[in-house]
């Protein structure tokens, strides 16, 4: 059991929270072993890494509800849950909630797009009433079995309804039980400014490098008020440019010897894995922990 605070104690802290991508047990190994707090379980990672498909609403509650379990399965680090909308409407939601809490996530992030949704840094996306999004909120504040659950509002208003609009419903989205409160896409510096001055409550920014985000760090961000950042694709990236540079070497030279510096070492990936500790099992000895 971990004496880390837990992410509902974090987020009253004035320290910004650093939320990196993960999306299966390895690279939550590897984000662990760097010393991140939190992880961000995004669907557009695993849709893409597990499926093989465009973050559009193809992907559903059960394989998220697996996918966050394997990880929540090695690391006790807080896991953010991104649940899309809900899956469907309030009886979805309740069985979202206490699905994902099962799962072992710390946070769940329910959004107001129109199903089937989109990824939040592509055009054509349209959002339901904002009077539907909050008895979904209410639902998932109720359906909560631990006080710690932390319930994320997402809205994708900004595009198609713009700032003010997207503003109000994050405030009346905290007002129906959301902790932390999410514009997603926001274009400019100023426009993050705006959000984190005027939504009553923490606030959520999201760096995804490919987006339409500008790129700030983590102290700036906490300089304007947000509570925590997440990169939620950014081992997706990273290992899409990674790997197919490692494929065309292949294919080039018919080795990879000219990256050997690149690749971690055999032993020190088994070290990651644990593999002491599962070799102490079979040997019937117990295990450090």
């Amino acid at each position: 059991m971990s004496d880390s605070p837990t992410l509902r104690e974090r987020i009253d802290d004035p320290e910004i929270v650093v939320a990196m991508g993960v999306h299966d047990p390895f690279t939550a190994l590897i984000a662990g072993r760097v010393g991140f707090e939190a992880f961000y379980h995004g669907g557009y990672a695993a849709a893409a890494h597990h499926f093989g498909v465009p973050d559009i609403g193809i992907v559903g509650l059960a394989e998220m509800v697996e996918s966050v379990r394997r990880v929540t399965s090695v690391t006790d680090t807080p896991v953010i849950a991104d649940c899309d909308t809900g899956y469907g409407e309030l009886a979805a939601v309740r069985r979202t909630v206490r699905e994902m809490e099962a799962a072992g996530a710390a946070a769940i992030q329910l959004e107001d797009q129109v199903f089937p949704k989109r990824c939040g840094h592509l055009d054509g996306k349209r959002v339901i009433p904002r009077d539907e999004m909050v008895m979904k909120l209410r639902a998932a504040a109720a359906a909560r079995r631990s006080p710690e659950t932390v319930i994320i509002a997402r809205t994708d208003a900004l595009a198609p309804l713009g700032l003010d609009q997207a503003i109000d419903r994050c405030n009346a989205y905290s007002d129906a039980g959301a902790d932390i409160l999410f514009v997603d896409a926001a274009r400019t510096r100023e426009q993050l400014e705006e959000i984190a001055r005027r939504v009553d409550g923490p606030s959520l920014a999201n760096m995804s490098e490919t987006g339409r985000t500008p790129a700030l760090t983590a102290d700036e961000l906490q300089e304007l008020g947000y509570r925590v950042v997440i990169f939620p694709s950014t081992q997706t990236w990273a290992i899409a440019h990674a790997y197919e540079a490692v494929c065309q070497e292949l294919r080039r030279h018919g080795t990879t010897r000219g990256l050997t510096e690149q690749f971690m070492p055999f032993d020190e990936v088994n070290e990651l894995l644990g593999l002491s500790r599962w070799e102490a099992v079979e040997m019937g000895a117990s295990p450090a922990p």
